[in-house]
């Protein structure tokens, strides 16, 4: 193994301890599961491919092996794979799923090496994820999506294929990385309420132009995933080039008021909230009609202080548990605390994430924290993986409301 032992953790600890079984079957996309394997392991997992008949006469079982670190499965033989690696395993992931796999496995048909693992895995309780890929004619077959609904209801996640050029093709592997993050995280949030924000916002002088802050919403984003993936009810209200991730309710703005307004009817009904959004602290007083012409020598912008949008939370709100952020750019740790401090007691919140944006923050992967509690605690979170953060925070947020 030790030819992945320099890239792994390389991203993150998310999948720490994990073991995998990733089962590749034919389709033609297959080698994409090669760097798959190498992202999972990036993530901290333990990867075994089990590879179809089929799979393994396109692509050499060789490259798994250099992949993984580990011996691909690519037939059955008195080891009795399918129990002492597939049976074993945390999490299956099935990519790509051909048509007829994602058959068999919705009726427990195991006759080769790939279904017999993929049986074998189900039935010891692996958490799944299948990547249906196919031509979409066979994508749209009734059959086929009763049979992905069928898993579905047993627990398994379904990463949905990138629809183009009448093809059901196999999606970013980062999405599906991603979505084995989702089946690995803890199932300890069901039944709460979450309101996240994130992003920039957009404030408009003219039709076309506008000032705003360099906010990726990636922090935001990976909050709203990771509580969604642990059972919790969320809503994302997304700035200006923001997607929502899977099973989040996406409420998209696109100035600071529009979120500011958002919040404020969202706020009163959420159990815990997460302001990770990067809204300008000031909106444009009068906003020109069409566009401003470049013949101007000079143009002059008022801009007014907008609403706090965090300060305004805890009075809509005073039971929620409030989670804020305070950025600054290249200040001192002392002056950093200082001003998180002083936000948090404005706000009311119960936990804030203190961090200076002139080195990680907007637009990295990775981020770091000074996490500082209503009850004077003060913690370093990081550096560390957006998502690895957010995990981090949530368990802290989940243990505060009891859970």
């Amino acid at each position: 193994m030790a030819e992945v032992e320099p890239i792994r953790y390389s991203y993150s600890h998310l999948l720490d301890g994990k073991s995998v079984v990733l089962t590749v079957t034919s389709g033609i996309s297959l080698y994409r599961s090669i760097d798959l394997a190498r992202l999972l392991i990036r993530h901290g997992a333990d990867v075994t491919a089990v590879l179809s008949d089929k799979a393994a006469r396109l692509v050499s079982p060789e490259l798994f092996r250099w992949a993984t670190g580990r011996r691909p499965v690519s037939r059955l033989t008195g080891r009795a794979e399918h129990v002492s690696v597939c049976a074993r395993a945390d999490l299956l992931v099935v990519a790509p799923a051909t048509a007829n796999t994602v058959a068999k496995a919705a009726l427990g048909i195991a006759d080769d090496v790939a279904s017999t693992c993929i049986h074998a895995a189900l039935g010891a309780g692996a958490r799944s994820v299948f990547v249906p890929t196919m031509n979409l004619a066979m994508w749209r077959n009734p059959a086929l999506q009763e049979a992905l609904s069928r898993l579905r209801s047993w627990g398994a996640l379904v990463v949905e294929p990138k629809i183009e050029e009448g093809k059901a093709k196999y999606p970013e592997v980062e999405e599906v990385a991603e979505s084995v993050i989702d089946a690995s995280a803890p199932r300890d949030m069901s039944g709460l309420r979450v309101l996240v924000t994130a992003g920039p916002t957009h404030e408009h002088i003219d039709d076309i132009k506008y000032i705003s802050t360099p906010s990726s919403g990636l922090t935001g984003i990976y909050f709203a995933r990771e509580a969604a993936a642990r059972g919790a009810e969320v809503t994302l209200v997304a700035g200006p080039g923001v997607k929502a991730p899977p099973n989040v309710k996406a409420v998209p703005v696109v100035s600071v008021l529009d979120m500011y307004r958002a919040v404020a009817e969202l706020a009163p009904s959420q159990d815990l909230m997460v302001f990770a959004a990067a809204p300008l602290d000031f909106y444009v007083a009068e906003k020109a009609s069409g566009k401003i012409s470049s013949d101007v020598a000079e143009y002059t912008v008022r801009l007014l202080r907008a609403p706090k949008i965090a300060a305004e939370a805890r009075r809509l709100n005073p039971k929620a548990y409030i989670v804020g952020f305070k950025a600054e750019y290249g200040v001192s740790e002392e002056e950093l605390l200082k001003r998180a401090r002083a936000r948090m007691e404005e706000g009311g919140w119960d936990l804030v994430l203190a961090h200076d944006v002139s080195g990680l923050g907007f637009g990295t992967l990775k981020d770091q924290y000074i996490a500082i509690y209503s009850d004077g605690r003060v913690e370093r979170l990081g550096p560390a993986h957006k998502r690895e953060l957010a995990r981090a925070v949530l368990d802290r947020a989940v243990k505060a409301l009891g859970r």
